[in-house]
């Protein structure tokens, strides 16, 4: 397990008491950090130490909880997909992810999967992070892993990624903005705006002010 100290748990603290004040119900899928011992083990699973930034949030915070086979309502939408529309991985998913194509250095080399835009269904696409704490898109085609992810510039790196989040979670401005709106359905985070006249949705801020 590599060195855990980085700037990663700022961003992540001001997502969490966020959604605690604003999202309760996607709050409420967030897991307890891991354990030290939990880490290692998966690293000695995945034959490799996870990277830095990777380790200090999921000590923090192991991922969100599995709500898609809950029995809910059609009209509400996956209070887990609060990060930016992805899921955060608990570290045995980022195990079965990253080893679903069998010889998995083939498929990831250095690259570790840690968020996916569906939880329900195998892992599509969503967002990777190497060794040296950069970050990436993956997809999957036909079921199977990609060749390789997809390395074209992302958000950098997981820190500047959690700020970006945070920045239009507390601000309503930045980057994200630009893609997608935070907002409110059901107690739910939900980036949107929702399809559809009268969705129950509303935006967290209307006029890009802050509602800390």
């Amino acid at each position: 397990m590599e060195d855990t100290m980085s700037d990663v748990r700022p961003a992540w603290t001001t997502i969490a008491h966020w959604l605690a004040v604003h999202a309760p119900a996607s709050h409420a899928t967030l897991r307890p950090g891991a354990a030290v011992a939990d880490v290692r083990s998966a690293e000695n699973e995945l034959g490799m130490g996870l990277p830095a930034d990777l380790v200090t949030l999921l000590l923090v915070c192991d991922g969100t909880v599995d709500v898609s086979a809950l029995d809910r309502d059609p009209d509400e939408y996956d209070p887990g997909l609060f990060l930016a529309q992805h899921h955060l991985l608990p570290l045995e998913e980022i195990a079965q992810v990253r080893g679903s194509g069998g010889t998995t250095d083939q498929f990831w080399g250095s690259w570790v999967p840690f968020a996916v835009t569906d939880y329900s269904l195998p892992p599509w696409g969503g967002l990777v992070i190497d060794a040296e704490g950069r970050l990436a898109t993956f997809s999957q085609d036909g079921g199977e892993p990609p060749s390789a992810p997809l390395t074209y510039p992302g958000y950098g790196s997981l820190s500047e990624f959690l700020d970006t989040v945070a920045e239009a979670l507390t601000q309503g401005t930045g980057p994200l903005m630009t893609e997608a709106t935070p907002g409110i359905h059901r107690g739910a985070l939900v980036w949107g705006p929702l399809p559809g006249d009268g969705a129950p949705w509303t935006p967290a801020h209307p006029e890009h002010g802050s509602t800390d």
